[in-house]
Parts: C-alpha cells; sequence; structure tokens
C-alpha cells in the first residue's frame, strides 16, 4: 500500500500500476450505470388521453363560437385598462 498524502492509501500491484480513487470510482459508476432502471408509477393509456384531448377541444369551440357571435351582434368589448396592465406585465416579467 502506498499512502499519497493528496489522494489517500491505494493499493500497488505490479502487473496493474497504481489504483487510485478515479479508477474505482469510475467502475463504480460503470456498474450502477448497468443496473440503473426506470419505474413508472402512473401510465396513461392512449385512450384516456384521447379523452382528455377531446374534452379540452370542445371547451375551446364552446368559447371561440361565443366569442364570434359577441363580435357579429357587435357586443364585444375589449376592456383596453386590463389589456394595457397584461400587456405591462408580461414586459416586466
Amino acid at each position: 500500500m502506498v499512502i499519497d498524502s493528496v489522494n489517500g492509501p491505494r493499493e500497488v500491484n505490479p502487473l496493474e500500476g497504481i489504483k487510485g480513487p478515479s479508477v474505482e470510482k469510475s467502475r463504480e459508476k460503470k456498474k450502477s450505470e448497468q443496473g440503473d432502471r426506470i419505474e413508472l408509477r402512473h401510465t396513461w393509456s392512449v385512450e384516456e388521453l384521447s379523452k382528455e384531448a377531446k374534452n379540452i377541444s370542445s371547451v375551446r369551440e364552446e368559447l371561440v363560437e361565443e366569442l364570434r357571435r359577441a363580435i357579429e351582434s357587435g357586443n364585444y368589448f375589449v376592456d383596453t385598462e386590463r389589456l394595457a396592465r397584461k400587456i405591462l406585465e408580461e414586459l416586466s416579467e
């Protein structure tokens, strides 16, 4: 065994040379990479996702239709002060 004041004790093998902490860490890393696994706790089926997508689009279509009717009838009003505040909020972020 060789004691190095910077790297600590290291094993010396005349055939392999000095084994330092970096060699041991790289071996541990290779072992851990081989053993990594991913576990999915909740999975969504395609059917569930398509149902969700349909619900979202129908709400959006209703909103668009409501706005279209308001514009055509002349009842659509833009609150310019609120619009200006929102623009300033976005610019300040």
